[in-house]
């Protein structure tokens, strides 16, 4: 069995697909129309500012496709990677939805052990759920090393200073704007001094560096945008202090 791991916000890749295939349909009509109606000029023009806008949903929309299934792993090999970590961490991630990051995480931790916590909403993730995480990290061969609770990222269920890694990919955002602080101040409360917080997101990076700043991280930075992801992201990360203010 190979673990699968679905497609992010698949609503929104299904409607620029859908709108991209609609709008080239519609561009050889509305030429015709269009010039017998006003001349050729006016129905290249047109018909042309119809077929670029639907090569430009496509595109997005397989970007997006190409995002989920390559750029986001390879993204997190690297990040997680440069981390330099032991191998017997205890690692959470926030919103996991079906694994990929999560159990990306357990290859690096072959001793250690993971917990996701998510709310498993299906806009999220295509096939979201913990039954399909808890499938992929057998497939993987690492069940015995995953567990998997329903919970809100805001009001962790864990005692401070749990974890030595708490990640966070693509999921913060999904909260209104003014209760991403506090879900970033839980990240931060659960990890243990000297232990890091890694934040993966397209929008609200400089807020989740402040509430960081703010809670009394250490070395936190933010990278600058990577464009193998669709919409381009930028990771957020901080250690966490040695003395809690």
């Amino acid at each position: 069995m190979r673990a699968k791991f679905g497609i992010d916000a698949p609503g929104v890749v299904r409607t620029l697909a859908l709108l991209g295939v609609a709008l080239g349909v519609l561009a050889w009509p509305v030429f015709a129309l269009l010039r017998a109606a006003w001349g050729g000029a006016a129905a290249v023009a047109v018909s042309a500012g119809l077929a670029l806008t639907a090569l430009t949903l496509l595109t997005q929309s397989v970007w997006m496709v190409y995002s989920s299934l390559v750029a986001k792993h390879r993204l997190w090999h690297r990040t997680l990677d440069g981390l330099a970590l032991r191998g017997d961490e205890r690692v959470l991630e926030v919103g996991p939805g079906r694994g990929a990051v999560l159990l990306r995480a357990a290859r690096h931790v072959p001793r250690g052990h993971l917990v996701g916590v998510d709310l498993w909403r299906a806009q999220d993730q295509s096939g979201n759920g913990r039954a399909a995480l808890l499938a992929n990290a057998r497939a993987a061969g690492v069940a015995d090393r995953v567990e998997v609770l329903d919970g809100d990222m805001r009001d962790l269920p864990f005692p401070a200073a749990e974890f030595d890694l708490a990640l966070a990919g693509l999921a913060i955002h999904n909260l209104p704007a003014g209760e991403r602080a506090r879900a970033v101040g839980e990240l931060l409360r659960v990890v243990r001094p000297g232990g890091r917080v890694v934040i993966l997101d397209f929008e609200g990076t400089a807020g989740y560096a402040d509430a960081l700043r703010q809670g009394g991280a250490d070395a936190v930075h933010t990278s600058a945008r990577h464009w193998s992801m669709h919409p381009p992201v930028r990771l957020v990360t901080a250690t966490a202090p040695a003395a809690r203010p």
